[in-house]
């Protein structure tokens, strides 16, 4: 478990800065990923989905970096997460031939975010049996 830590400092580093970015500057959005809305409901909608969603794993990760006992449920909102958001950008890279640097390196980080969030849960189960 000496591992757990970095691991939690590294999810709040990507997850909440980017989530808070997110909420708070839609031209970034707008300028690195080209999402951009027609209306205001649109803009509250590209807030809640894009910086919403990342700033509630962020704070998660928070969550269980500052009370270990969170630790698993973030990792099973990580697992579910970052392995629904990677099968959903592979299905829009797919559908909509988005093949972008941007999109390959986030498919990649969020595939490798997911699955290491079901390794950590699996090294957990084990070593909660062998105990």
């Amino acid at each position: 478990m000496k591992y757990m830590k970095p691991y939690l400092i590294f999810n709040v580093a990507v997850w909440l800065p980017w989530g808070l970015i997110c909420i708070f500057d839609l031209a970034t959005i707008q300028n690195i990923i080209g999402v951009t809305s027609v209306n205001a409901s649109g803009s509250t909608d590209v807030r809640v989905m894009y910086g919403g969603v990342q700033t509630a794993m962020g704070l998660m990760a928070a969550r269980a970096l500052y009370d270990q006992r969170h630790f698993e449920t973030f990792l099973h909102a990580l697992a579910i997460m970052g392995c629904t958001m990677a099968l959903s950008r592979t299905i829009g890279l797919i559908l909509d031939g988005s093949s972008t640097f941007y999109t390959w390196a986030v498919l990649l980080y969020e595939a490798s975010a997911g699955i290491s969030a079901i390794v950590w849960l699996k090294f957990i189960s084990r070593r909660s049996v062998t105990q």
